[in-house]
């Protein structure tokens, strides 16, 4: 699992925010191939916080974003648990064409 971080609109030096991301991804990871590319996205502009991580898995392609006020934590674990129903569903519906 590849995973490339980039920032927009503040410094880079933020590796406990690159920690958690990561940590959080682990979820994805366990639902995914190892050679699958991920890029998070963080962009803080005035008042608000953006996350947007972009995934791709066998010729898919995931995506998920969220904005919140406060902090990037919050909108890294809607961001994940988004993108998990995502791969779920997609798995789920090409499971089901296989039977039909």
């Amino acid at each position: 699992m590849n995973i490339n971080f980039a920032f927009r609109g503040f410094e880079e030096n933020s590796d406990n925010l690159k920690d958690y991301a990561s940590k959080r991804l682990n979820k994805v990871a366990k639902l995914v191939s190892a050679n699958t590319y991920i890029e998070v996205i963080f962009q803080k502009d005035k008042n608000n916080k953006f996350t947007e991580i972009k995934l791709n898995h066998d010729g898919d392609d995931y995506i998920a974003s969220d904005t919140d006020e406060k902090e990037f934590s919050t909108s890294i674990d809607l961001c994940v648990d988004k993108i998990a129903k995502q791969i779920v569903k997609a798995k789920d519906r090409k499971v089901h064409s296989r039977r039909a």
